[in-house]
């Protein structure tokens, strides 16, 4: 129990680090500072991160990556429709 509690923290605090860039993106519509290769690279590391929890049958590595990829590829939609 105490292993699932620490991987959703794990999992809350990495989303907490990324989610304010995606506001930011998002209402300011600027995201000529973001480097498109930092989102595919972490999209393309979420991804392997889910495959790898599915093989361990983990919960909170499941679903805090899939809720983070969610919110990376939100990040990369966001990138290409306001990149200039």
């Amino acid at each position: 129990m105490i292993q699932e509690i620490i991987g959703y923290l794990g999992g809350i605090f990495i989303m907490i680090s990324f989610v304010p860039q995606v506001i930011k993106s998002y209402k300011t519509r600027s995201v000529a500072d973001l480097s498109l290769w930092m989102i595919i690279a972490t999209l393309i590391g979420t991804i392997f991160w889910i495959i790898y929890g599915y093989f361990i049958k983990s919960s909170p590595v499941l679903v805090m990556n899939i809720i983070f990829g969610i919110i990376v590829l939100y990040q990369l939609f966001l990138k290409i429709k306001y990149e200039k």
